[in-house]
């Protein structure tokens, strides 16, 4: 493969939508051909069909046009095995070495909304080898300038590898490569973390989102000094709708009073007219910072940290605790994360009912003495931190015995 790097990227935040494109490896359970015939004729390896090597050899060496369709049409006759076969990414459900098919790289046009591929990088634990497999296949760009000669070379675009030989040359890199990457993920993770209050210790309730981005530009002004130029723009100065019925080679003049209403049937408050920000960089962090600048500016999107899975995810409610990704068969961690949610609320009744009746009680007792201040600050103090800690105990973060402990606590 080329050492070639180029990454583009557009990020529209009228519909939350980012186009990411980039270099990046697909998994196909078994070798099945592509429209223009590259999987078919770059497959890897042999078949069970013994006559696959000879007919890879005669068309290589094929005289004619006709000769070479002839072979081609013998080869998609014993390669096209189930037509019902996807390259499909592969995500943090997937045990990478227990996989018995084949990757295959190429650029890749990806539509994100929630599934940014930020997210997923600041997710992954570099500790453990298959999140490194993971990296490596899916985010392939970082690597094209840091294999040696030989794997590069070894490496073509839109060509089966069977997934056992993609593992060995990624284990090659993973020890030189794992500190470089845990060291580059810290730099979005912190940032993330202050700007979303996931470890912020400061009260920024006033302030937005991209304030808080900011703010923290100034106080660490050299975290991401090397991606804010390491790109260039695309943009055309022009302003666009996503679903504009008319195509713009079709219009014509006499169609103006059909654009006038088209227009205030689509955007009747004229807040959905944009100009699409195209980016292009060589350098796959400098795409993580664009996206990053990009989703801070929409303030009513927040990302946290998943309570099952640990993972990074965005979600446009602030109550919500749990990530859409499919952990185990079809379960995603919000279906596991409400099954537990509810086991846990189960157990938690009679402490949860003992909390309450302590609570009527404060209530009572402030309610009755309203000229004694004591009283009503505790029954505040008690309702902000029981509130707090029986989501704490929902959520996984505390035992139930600690919540019980501190309930007897607080019946004097």
């Amino acid at each position: 493969m080329e050492r070639k790097n180029k990454i583009g990227i557009s990020f529209d935040s009228s519909y939350f939508s980012q186009i990411f494109i980039h270099t990046s490896g697909a998994y196909l359970s078994k070798p099945i051909s592509k429209n223009n015939n590259k999987y078919l004729v770059n497959l890897r390896t042999i078949p069970p069909d013994e006559r696959f090597g000879q007919l890879v050899l005669n068309l290589e060496n094929a005289a004619s046009e006709s000769e070479r369709e002839k072979i081609l049409n013998e080869l998609k006759a014993i390669t096209e095995i189930d037509k019902t076969v996807e390259a499909i990414p592969l995500t943090f459900k997937d045990n990478v070495e227990t996989l018995k098919g084949y990757i295959v790289f190429e650029p890749m046009t990806a539509v994100e909304h929630n599934d940014l591929a930020l997210l997923d990088f600041i997710s992954y634990d570099f500790d453990v080898f298959n999140d490194y497999l993971l990296f490596f296949i899916n985010f392939f760009d970082y690597f094209i300038d840091k294999l040696d000669n030989n794997d590069i070379k070894h490496i073509e675009l839109d060509t089966l590898y069977p997934v056992s030989e993609v593992v060995e040359i990624a284990k090659k890199y993973y020890d030189k490569e794992k500190g470089n990457l845990i060291y580059y993920q810290s730099l979005f993770k912190k940032c993330i973390n202050f700007v979303y209050k996931i470890d912020n210790p400061f009260d920024m309730k006033y302030l937005t989102h991209k304030q808080i981005f900011f703010l923290y530009n100034q106080l660490y002004q050299d975290t991401f000094a090397g991606f804010k130029q390491d790109f260039h723009s695309t943009d055309l100065l022009d302003y666009q709708y996503n679903d504009f019925p008319m195509r713009k080679e079709e219009i014509r003049l006499e169609d103006i009073f059909t654009l006038i209403s088209a227009i205030e049937k689509i955007d009747p408050t004229g807040r959905k007219l944009n100009s699409l920000q195209q980016f292009e960089t060589t350098n796959l962090f400098t795409s993580f910072y664009i996206t990053l600048f990009n989703v801070v500016a929409v303030n009513k999107m927040n990302i946290k940290i998943c309570g099952n899975c640990g993972r990074y995810f965005i979600t446009h409610k602030e109550t919500v605790t749990y990530c859409d990704r499919i952990i185990e068969n079809k379960l995603t961690c919000k279906d596991i994360g409400n099954k537990e949610y509810q086991k846990r609320k189960l157990e938690n009744d009679t402490t949860y009912e003992k909390y309450r009746k302590i609570g009527s009680r404060k209530k009572l007792r402030a309610t009755r003495n309203p000229k004694i201040n004591i009283y009503q600050k505790d029954l505040e103090q008690y309702r902000k931190i029981g509130k707090q800690m029986y989501k704490d105990v929902c959520s996984g973060k505390i035992t139930n015995e600690e919540f019980a402990k501190w309930v007897d606590e607080q019946d004097k």
